[in-house]
């Protein structure tokens, strides 16, 4: 099983509960890894529970961070047990379902060609204005959107990977479930530490850069949720959105041109939300709009 030659990677901050029921779900597979490393930003004594907690198990590691996941990501880069073949990223508030990590094994067995291995995220169904727009053909078609789960399109804006039925290939995975193969991930690739509190995008530019080595996959049949989605919708997180984004479109040198068609869609879209009487979108609104004149100034 690659469980016996993977380091585990688990973000975490003030949420000992959230390990113990990651801890649960991973049930009799926490002995397989080779390494679990517990990255813990969380405060003196919660620290201290995460290490009560999971002192039982010899391969369990509980190291102490500066909060922000991408720190806590690149801090378990530096320290994983560098004789082994496979990084696996999860957050600590995923619940995997049954079976899913003999699944997976059994895809990368089948699969070997592949440098990133990402799990199948399954979620309620979302659909709203922005959700129709990009199923158009008109955008689709010119690079401001894709039309399949996984991409990333000329806009820099990527597509969600969720509820898929059969096996994909992408070009970029969610740090929420995924294994790489360690030998691509060198001095040069870690995530990026400049992308603020959130650190929103991380697995994004993370994993697109991954991409230009070798190929991603998706595995249909390995799946887990993520109970706790977090909707933000304050004024920072706005900024950010887009400030963000267009970091990644310059970086990538994709097209400027239609990042911006989509950032206006993105506002109409939240717009639309105000209108539907979700009025806490009306901060991220304003923020979105900084952000993008933030970005004209850049």
């Amino acid at each position: 099983m690659f469980l016996g030659q993977t380091t585990l990677i688990v973000p975490t901050k003030d949420r000992s509960h959230k390990i113990d029921i990651l801890l649960k779900t991973l049930d009799k597979k926490i002995i397989f890894f080779n390494e679990i490393l517990i990255v813990d930003s969380s405060s003196e004594n919660i620290h201290k529970k995460i290490i009560n907690k999971t002192k039982t198990y010899n391969n369990i590691r509980v190291i102490k961070s500066n909060p922000s996941t991408s720190i806590q990501r690149n801090i378990g880069i530096k320290e994983y047990n560098k004789k082994n073949k496979f990084i696996m990223f999860c957050d600590d508030d995923i619940i995997f379902g049954e079976n899913s990590i003999n699944l997976m094994d059994q895809y990368i067995k089948n699969f070997p060609d592949y440098i990133g291995y990402g799990f199948n995220l399954i979620e309620k169904n979302h659909s709203g204005f922005l959700d129709t727009l990009k199923k158009n053909k008109i955008f689709t078609q010119n690079g401001i959107y894709d039309s399949q789960p996984g991409k990333v399109a000329q806009s820099g804006w990527h597509t969600k990977i969720s509820n898929i039925n059969k096996n994909i290939e992408t070009t970029w995975l969610s740090t929420q479930a995924c294994v790489y193969r360690s030998n691509f991930i060198n001095e040069k690739i870690y995530f990026d530490t400049s992308l603020g509190i959130y650190s929103y995008l991380e697995d994004l530019f993370f994993s697109f850069e991954l991409s230009k080595q070798g190929k991603l996959t998706v595995c249909a049949d390995a799946t887990y949720t993520h109970p706790n989605e977090i909707i933000r919708s304050d004024f920072k997180f706005g900024v950010k959105e887009m400030l963000n984004r267009f970091k990644f479109v310059k970086k990538n040198k994709l097209s400027i041109k239609k990042f911006y068609v989509t950032a206006f869609l993105k506002c109409i879209s939240n717009l639309n939300r105000i209108f539907s009487i979700r009025s806490n979108s009306i901060t991220k609104l304003f923020g979105n709009i900084i952000g993008i004149i933030l970005c004209i100034l850049n």
